[in-house]
């Protein structure tokens, strides 16, 4: 079975700083890979109350830099391999999370296999393929991610503005993650707001959008609320995540929710 186990759903300083959400990033099972991404804070924490097994992940990714996405990182590294005894695993990260200012710790690399992320960049890993599309426009180098397993297609899209490369580059896939943090756009956060993940998945049209990363905006207006707005609208079915939330990603294809 294929599946999304959200670690936490929380985005934004006010929310996870408070632990409003829970904010350890998702877990993805598909086929036999596991793969963790953006391991923010407490994310070590999540695997363990709902009996994942750190020594069976393939690989850790991190989309950027950001403490909400990459605090619990080195902690998860050193949980994959045996506190470093035992290598193995990979790493796939942007560049400026190794230097000059890096997040990940110099002790902890020996232990695992590093790639460092490249526009374009597609990797394979047993029988599932990783492809970096597109750089978002955020204030760190930042990359979302198409997953393509028996299960299908799923594309991450983190934190980024909106602009318009994102629906060509995620077009045709089965499933969609979304980074929604506001309701409304503040330029100098660089964000999407609810109303562009609405217009991103009418125009994408997978067969199932999952909101998550919710900041205080999000949360007070109900990503759930907005979840049953977008389906409405799109004819998308499109849920909000909530942490400790399993999607099962094996379900029979269909063209619209309605």
């Amino acid at each position: 079975m294929s599946k999304v186990i959200f670690l936490g759903t929380g985005g934004g300083r006010v929310v996870v700083l408070n632990q409003m959400r829970k904010s350890g990033g998702f877990w993805l099972k598909l086929g036999d890979v596991n793969i963790l991404n953006d391991p923010g804070p407490g994310s070590l924490v999540m695997v363990h109350q709902l009996g994942l097994k750190p020594r069976s992940l393939d690989a850790i990714v991190l989309s950027h830099r950001h403490i909400d996405h990459s605090n619990d990182v080195n902690v998860i590294i050193e949980a994959m391999t045996g506190g470093g005894f035992n290598p193995r695993g990979q790493l796939i990260v942007p560049s400026d999370c190794l230097d000059p200012d890096p997040v990940i710790l110099q002790y902890v690399r020996p232990s695992v296999k590093i790639i460092e992320i490249k526009k374009g960049m597609e990797i394979t890993l047993k029988d599932i393929k990783i492809k970096f599309p597109i750089e978002n426009m955020h204030p760190v180098e930042t990359y979302g991610a198409i997953y393509t397993s028996k299960s299908g297609r799923l594309g991450y899209i983190p934190d980024t503005e909106y602009f318009p490369e994102l629906v060509n580059t995620y077009a045709g896939v089965d499933y969609l993650i979304l980074n929604v943090v506001r309701m409304k756009t503040d330029k100098r956060i660089r964000h999407l707001n609810m109303g562009e993940a609405a217009e991103l998945i009418d125009k994408i049209r997978p067969q199932k959008a999952i909101l998550t990363h919710f900041g205080l905006q999000v949360l007070r207006s109900s990503p759930e609320l907005q979840a049953k707005i977008i389906s409405k609208k799109t004819g998308v079915e499109v849920i909000a995540a909530q942490d400790g939330m399993t999607v099962n990603l094996d379900e029979p294809k269909i063209k619209q929710w309605f």
